[in-house]
C-alpha cells in the first residue's frame, strides 16, 4: 500500500516545555517577597468571569411589548471544528500581607488543554507602560519563554513599580495604625 498522506516533515514531534502557564507565572511571583522584604506578594488563582471585553445584548421594550418572534439564521459551522476542549482562566494580582483585601489585578490568563498558546490580557496602564504606546493590551505567548519574558516585563514595568511602592506605603500605614492603637491601649490600661 502506498503512502498517500505523506505527513513526514509536516508535523513536529519535538518535546517542548509545556509547563502550565499558571505554574510558570507562580514561579516568578514567588520571587516577589524576597525582592521586596516580604512586603509584596503576588498570586495567580482560578477565575470564572470574562477575561475579554464583550457586549451584552438586551431585548428592547418594544420587542417585549409586541411579543414578536422572528426567524434567525443558524450557522452549521458553529458545530464543526474543535470539540471537548477545556478553557482555563486565571487572574493575577499583587497584594501586601498586612492588608490582603487591597489588591491590584495585573492581568488575566486564558489557555486551552494544550497549555500554549496562552492569551494574557493586561490591565491597560500596564500595557501602555511596557509598550510605550497606547497599543494593544492582549498578548499571545506561544511558548514558556515568551510567557516568562512578558511577565518579567510586567513585574518590572514602570506602572507596576509604582503600584508596588503604593503597596509598601499601604503596608507601612497599616503597621503604624496598629502601633498607634497598641500605644493608646497600653496608656489606657497603664
Amino acid at each position: 500500500m502506498s503512502k498517500k498522506l505523506n505527513l513526514s516533515g509536516k508535523l513536529d514531534f519535538t518535546d517542548i516545555d509545556l509547563t502550565a502557564p499558571e505554574v510558570v507565572i507562580n514561579e516568578l511571583l514567588e520571587e516577589l517577597p524576597a525582592e521586596t522584604n516580604g512586603l509584596i506578594c503576588g498570586k495567580i488563582q482560578s477565575y470564572s468571569g470574562h477575561v475579554m471585553s464583550y457586549k451584552t445584548r438586551g431585548i428592547s421594550s418594544l420587542a417585549l411589548a409586541l411579543d414578536t418572534t422572528s426567524d434567525r439564521d443558524v450557522d452549521i459551522q458553529n458545530d464543526l471544528g474543535k470539540m471537548g476542549t477545556e478553557i482555563h482562566k486565571f487572574e493575577c494580582y499583587l497584594y501586601t500581607p498586612e492588608y490582603e483585601s487591597y489588591r491590584y489585578r495585573m492581568f488575566f490568563v486564558k489557555y486551552n488543554v494544550s497549555n500554549y498558546p496562552v492569551t494574557v490580557v493586561l490591565e491597560e496602564s500596564i500595557a501602555k507602560s511596557i509598550s510605550g504606546t497606547s497599543g494593544e493590551y492582549i498578548y499571545t505567548c506561544d511558548t514558556r519563554n515568551e510567557l516568562e519574558e512578558l511577565v518579567v516585563n510586567v513585574l518590572t514595568s514602570k506602572r507596576i513599580i509604582t503600584v508596588m511602592q503604593e503597596l509598601i506605603r499601604v503596608n507601612q500605614s497599616k503597621r503604624n495604625l496598629e502601633k498607634t492603637t497598641e500605644t493608646t491601649t497600653d496608656e489606657e490600661n497603664g
